[in-house]
């Protein structure tokens, strides 16, 4: 069991989480064997839900759970919902 996870084969995950998605039969087989390095079902697996608790804290507003719930924006920690107004605010300019 390989339990640290380099920049390369969290891109190797995340394009396999892309190609086969939730209906592939052996999903998991698959994205273990496109991430390569040694990794098994049971890590890409556990990989995939610390990955969707990750994303559950961000999308509820807690900023991201690896930086003790705060933005990693260089602006002292301050909220990820600014950011997401902008881009609300940027998103709804462009559409009329």
């Amino acid at each position: 069991m390989s339990s640290s996870w380099s920049f390369s084969e969290n891109e190797r995950f995340e394009r396999a989480l892309a190609t086969y998605d939730e209906g592939t039969p052996q999903r998991w087989e698959r994205v273990a064997a496109a991430v390569g390095g040694g990794k098994t079902v049971d890590d890409v697996r556990r990989h995939y839900a610390r990955l969707a608790v990750d994303i559950g804290a961000i999308e509820a507003g807690g900023g991201d759970p690896n930086t003790n719930g705060t933005a990693n924006n260089g602006a002292g920690g301050s909220s990820n919902n600014s950011n997401n107004n902008n881009r609300r605010n940027n998103d709804s300019s462009r559409s009329g």
